[in-house]
């Protein structure tokens, strides 16, 4: 397994920011070290994302660089956030850092767009069909670990209710409808759920069908998500076999939200997609 990254989505972009306007204010780390009353190292760390600020530390720091008030916010918030702990704590027994990262970062989005090719999304999962799927791509995981992880994927759906949910939408792969996972009752109850969801005010579900001729250029799955609006974080997540890639550089979050618009035009209207979906969910 892959270890964590030894920092947070949030400290990468408070650092980032932090060494940006340092640079456009011409310090260097020593120089903005004497003025800061910190170690060029100390400043090194939290500009790659490797130290926590408390909260006043960074509002010292903001201050003495003379940043605007939006950006002063803006980071301010992304460290309020941070400092912040929640439900994924009861889980840090199978979740690992950058597991209890993302899903904090759910809590506070704004926006998740999403394109799935060969599974449901773990938001939409109903448990027997994650289920499924952790015993199929684990075998060797014991049932009890299994279900932790299944309560874990259950917990992040909360999001959906939550007072002010993120804007979500998502592009499904037909393959991810039809690939059958735990046996028909399974898969027809996960369809149902995707038809019941479907209808939420904050929530679009659109599938790229087969017999669809556009060719987006996109083969893989990922998730874009957005925290504020306009965006103060935005990051891209990949899924695979062993772990997760986080993306939050600027280049690829745009070449990924491209993408996206791009996969989005070839797909099919929500309405069609809804009724793919019922269709499908007959003859399974």
């Amino acid at each position: 397994m892959p270890e964590d990254p030894p920092s947070s989505a949030r400290l990468r972009r408070i650092g980032r920011a932090l060494r940006q306007v340092r640079e456009d204010s011409g310090y260097t780390l020593q120089a903005a070290g004497r003025r800061l009353e910190r170690s060029g190292s100390s400043l090194s760390l939290i500009e790659n994302g490797l130290q926590s600020l408390r909260l006043r530390d960074l509002g010292f720091i903001l201050d003495a660089y003379g940043v605007d008030a939006n950006l002063h916010k803006a980071l301010m918030t992304l460290a309020e956030q941070e400092h912040r702990s929640g439900w994924w704590c009861a889980f840090k027994d199978i979740a690992s850092r950058s597991d209890c990262d993302y899903a904090s970062l759910e809590r506070d989005a704004s926006a998740l767009d999403a394109i799935e090719t060969g599974f449901i999304p773990g938001l939409l999962q109903i448990e027997d069909y994650a289920l499924a799927i952790m015993r199929a791509h684990v075998p060797e995981i014991p049932p009890e670990r299994a279900d932790r992880f299944v309560a874990f994927r259950m917990a992040r759906q909360r999001i959906l209710d939550q007072p002010d949910p993120p804007k979500i939408r998502l592009v499904l792969d037909e393959a991810a409808l039809r690939r059958a996972r735990g046996g028909p009752a399974v898969m027809r109850a996960q369809l149902q759920r995707l038809v019941n969801e479907s209808e939420r005010e904050r929530l679009s579900i659109q599938v790229l069908p087969f017999a669809s001729t556009a060719d987006p250029g996109v083969n893989e799955s990922f998730w874009l998500l957005d925290i504020g609006d306009p965006s103060v974080l935005s990051t891209v997540l990949i899924t695979y076999l062993t772990g997760r890639l986080m993306l939050d550089d600027s280049t690829s979050v745009e070449r990924y939200r491209n993408a996206f618009r791009r996969i989005r035009m070839a797909a099919l209207s929500e309405t069609r997609s809804r009724d793919l979906i019922q269709r499908i969910m007959s003859d399974a």
